[in-house]
């Protein structure tokens, strides 16, 4: 199985253009958060930009795991109705082939989780993770964003309790130390992000080869998929 993983492209449209023409070549593309920006210099609105995003899922040419990130939620106001808070519109995006927070289901071996900003990987069964959280595990090269920890102490502790073999996708550290780690049963990678490049950083996980490549900052790096003996 062939996987694609991308983190935080924070309403860069292109990327997203880039990420459709992509998708056919994977089985799976893995979103780990933050498809929406809510910083001031964002083009638009937070419910523009999740309008646009529902719009896209629902055009997507492919299959896609994702998860909501901190930029993907906003409170409702008090005494009104708003379905689309805390990452709602993109529950409200999920399909046959785009599966969001909440979902915990096998795909080609493999069990598929997608945790909720703020969420905590839960196992239930013994297959081998593909695990998508905002948040990367704490004390992990992934969580150092130029010095600053950013990561998320109960997804480290989570992780360590995955079945051998899970892969743990995360994104939140726009500049983490390394974009791979292992930590325990389980392999955690991190691409980051270059606002200067033509298409996003990703992650290429070939999981019958067991390689994976990043691309990323003008660079392409390899790694083998080794077990950690516990």
């Amino acid at each position: 199985m062939r996987l694609l993983h991308v983190t935080d492209l924070h309403f860069h449209t292109p990327w997203f253009d880039w990420l459709a023409m992509e998708a056919p070549r994977f089985e799976a593309c893995c979103f780990s958060g933050d498809f929406l920006d809510f910083l001031p210099t964002a083009p638009v609105s937070l419910r523009e930009q999740s309008r646009w995003m529902r719009s896209w899922l629902k055009a997507f040419p492919g299959r896609m795991y994702a998860c909501t990130g901190n930029h993907d939620w906003w409170m409702p106001q008090e005494y009104v109705t708003d379905n689309d808070a805390r990452g709602g519109w993109l529950r409200k995006a999920a399909s046959a082939n785009v599966r969001v927070d909440g979902t915990s289901e096998i795909f080609q071996g493999h069990r598929f989780i997608c945790c909720p900003w703020l969420g905590v990987p839960v196992v239930t069964g013994p297959e081998p993770a593909v695990v998508l959280v905002h948040s990367p595990p704490l004390g992990t090269p992934l969580s150092s964003d130029l010095g600053q920890e950013v990561g998320d102490p109960e997804v480290a502790a989570a992780v360590l309790k995955l079945p051998e073999g899970s892969l743990v996708l995360s994104g939140h550290t726009h500049n983490p130390k390394r974009w791979c780690h292992q930590l325990g049963p389980a392999w955690c990678f991190n691409p980051g992000v270059d606002f200067h490049a033509q298409e996003p950083n990703h992650v290429v996980i070939d999981t019958t080869a067991r390689t994976v490549e990043f691309h990323g900052w003008g660079s392409v790096q390899r790694v083998l998929l080794s077990v950690n003996k516990r």
